[in-house]
């Protein structure tokens, strides 16, 4: 097996569980506006934050786009038009910076990682909301360096943010890195069209989209260690 030890390692539902804490933020959005919670706003809510994150990786709008337009949009779509949008996602974010959660076994794959090799974050996301939950949940204890969108100035898959971390990256190499995360339209096209290997960590068992593919295919983190050749903790 070819030895990799660079490992750029997406950030959210890769290693932190963005639907539990967007859940957790969610909720207290509403308890802040003392409205009932009702399960299906989860459900609508990510279809929606999906689709829209997805068009920000497309280049069909802007961030600030997304941010401005994504919960006067939900809010419309629940039909509650008793709450101003942007304040709620004031207050959503500020829960969401707050709130970050481990998948189930992530922690423990970071720890491997690091001791096998370097570490590198990348994530999009807003720089102030990552930093938080970084901060919060000790992320960056295991990574050499984090590269957020957000500061880069521009969102995976775009060729300017893969071309910015590896031209951060001391003494980068291609044929010993290897791309880990959970999108394929954002992680694995990210690394396709930078000629870097890639791992889909596939752990909803989704089919592949697009004719994007990637070097490696795995539904949990024992498999992403075996495909590298590292032996668990």
């Amino acid at each position: 097996m070819k030895k990799y030890d660079i490992f750029l390692v997406d950030a959210d539902n890769t290693i932190l569980d963005f639907h539990l804490s967007s859940a957790l933020a969610l909720k207290e959005a509403f308890r802040e506006f003392q409205k009932e919670w009702k399960e299906e706003y989860l459900t609508q809510f990510t279809a929606l934050n999906n689709r829209l994150w997805e068009q920000l990786e497309r280049k069909e709008l802007t961030r600030s786009e997304l941010i401005k337009t994504r919960f006067p949009i939900y809010l419309k779509q629940l039909r509650i038009d008793d709450i101003d949008g942007e304040k709620f996602n004031g207050i959503f974010l500020e829960k969401l910076a707050l709130l970050p959660v481990y998948i189930d076994g992530a922690e423990e794959f970071l720890k491997t990682l690091n001791q096998n090799g370097r570490v590198y974050i990348v994530t999009n996301g807003t720089t102030k909301i990552q930093e938080s939950r970084f901060k919060i949940c000790g992320l960056n204890d295991y990574a050499l360096d984090v590269f957020v969108s957000d500061n880069i100035g521009v969102n995976k898959p775009a060729k300017g943010y893969t071309d910015y971390v590896v031209s951060h990256i001391p003494d980068f190499q291609r044929e010993k890195s290897v791309w880990i995360g959970d999108s394929l339209s954002a992680d694995i096209k990210a690394a396709n069209e930078a000629e870097i290997d890639s791992i889909w960590y596939n752990s909803e068992k989704k089919e592949i989209e697009n004719g994007i593919k990637p070097t490696f295919l795995a539904n949990n983190y024992t498999e992403i260690l075996e495909i590298l050749g590292i032996k668990g903790n």
